[in-house]
């Protein structure tokens, strides 16, 4: 059993009271999240990825193997289980070019594959041709670059045109034309770049920009969007309104950390299905649609699988993996003004990530540690459970329960 310096709670037979809840509102800003069937599952990378994002140091074994991958590659059809990607459909410049970008609220800047990107890395992908827009003018004297925690870097310069949101127009936005990208971030055949929605987060570019939240924010009828991302299956991004009708119960809010440049948050209970035993734990973690899995404290994450059968702990790569024949218990968190005022629940299976082997007997879990670093993660394995709402006038996320596929 995992030594942790938790203060158990009471048993907690009843559900966590809620705040406010919301009714649906007119005209919202819908645009969908397109399920990549032809994105392969490498857990580890995954892991790494996250990490890497995170500027957290990277286990030995796990970062030898991401060094070992092929850097550039077409990638197969997966059909076993484990989360995908998703791509969102944006439209830049006038007459509107269709790009599939990443929606992150764990970044902030808005960059993309171009026509003007070193061509040997742009594959098939979807890229943004600003000589095709009329509305594209270039930042004169501009320039970016983003280092992430793996190394990996993108650079280029920076132009302003249209971007178009689900049927928001937003002008003279500030678009990050790529000019080249480091093979390891290329790997990835169908996305055409990020669209950063971290809230307090400032862009890269030089000269000083505003980010494209913060260009977006006014249009909006209300200053929120709602990801309601599902398992294996599409999902969608609303913005500028909650809709009613995909929730199920209440909305319950959390403020963010003071001076948050992340959507970050407290939580401060948890419990595992199965035991009648909450634990108090007072910790801070960032909602991000830009990471995969759900990281906690290391600590946290030995007592949950410490309960399941065969489950062990890989030093070399930093990860959790058990026989994929487990069924992996629910996981609970208490989420709110760090009183625990609402349960969280994760079902296990959407906890049963990836098959870990070839042999298909080994499988990593959605839930991983954090490695050290001071916060968590709730990646896409958290959101997917969840109707998530990020409330940007008033610096809070709020989550409800939801109908799972």
């Amino acid at each position: 059993m995992a030594r942790l310096s938790f203060c158990v709670v009471v048993a907690l037979a009843t559900s966590l009271c809620g705040l406010a809840g919301a009714a649906p509102v007119d005209e919202p800003y819908v645009v969908k999240t397109v399920r990549n069937p032809n994105y392969k599952v490498d857990g580890r990378a995954e892991y790494a990825k996250a990490l890497s994002k995170w500027g957290v140091k990277l286990p030995n074994g796990l970062a030898q193997h991401v060094s070992s991958k092929p850097q550039v590659g077409t990638v197969s059809a997966e059909t076993q289980g484990g989360d995908r990607e998703y791509l969102t459909p944006i439209g830049i410049g006038t007459p509107p070019q269709t790009i599939l970008l990443d929606l992150d609220t764990g970044s902030a800047d808005f960059w993309v594959y171009s026509s003007e990107t070193n061509p040997d890395i742009l594959g098939n992908r979807s890229r943004w041709d600003p000589k095709s827009s009329t509305t594209a003018q270039p930042i004169p004297n501009s320039s970016w670059s983003i280092q992430y925690g793996d190394g990996s870097t993108a650079r280029g310069h920076a132009w302003k045109d249209t971007i178009s949101v689900g049927g928001i127009n937003i002008p003279n936005a500030v678009v990050e034309s790529a000019l080249s990208v480091s093979d390891s971030m290329a790997t990835d055949a169908e996305m055409g770049g990020i669209f950063g929605l971290a809230i307090g987060l400032g862009s890269e570019v030089y000269p000083v920009q505003p980010t494209v939240l913060k260009k977006l924010s006014p249009l909006l009828k209300h200053k929120v969007f709602a990801a309601d991302l599902q398992y294996h299956a599409d999902g969608t991004y609303q913005f500028g309104a909650v809709d009613g009708n995909k929730f199920k119960g209440n909305l319950h809010w959390t403020p963010l950390i003071d001076d948050a440049q992340y959507w970050q948050f407290n939580f401060s209970v948890f419990n595992i299905q199965g035991s009648d035993i909450w634990y108090w734990y007072n910790w801070s973690g960032i909602a991000d649609t830009g990471s995969t899995l759900l990281m906690l404290d290391d600590d946290v994450v030995a007592f949950y699988y410490d309960g399941v059968e065969g489950a062990a702990y890989n030093k070399s790569y930093g990860l959790w993996t058990y026989p994929c024949d487990t069924k992996l218990p629910d996981f609970h968190l208490g989420l709110g003004d760090g009183h625990g005022n609402w349960t969280a629940r994760i079902p296990g299976r959407y906890l049963n990530y990836t098959v870990y082997e070839t042999e298909g007997w080994e499988c990593m879990g959605g839930l991983q540690g954090n490695a050290g670093a001071s916060f968590s993660i709730f990646g896409d394995v958290f959101l997917k459970a969840f109707y998530a709402v990020f409330d940007i006038g008033g610096k809070r996320v709020g989550f409800a329960d939801k109908h799972l596929n």
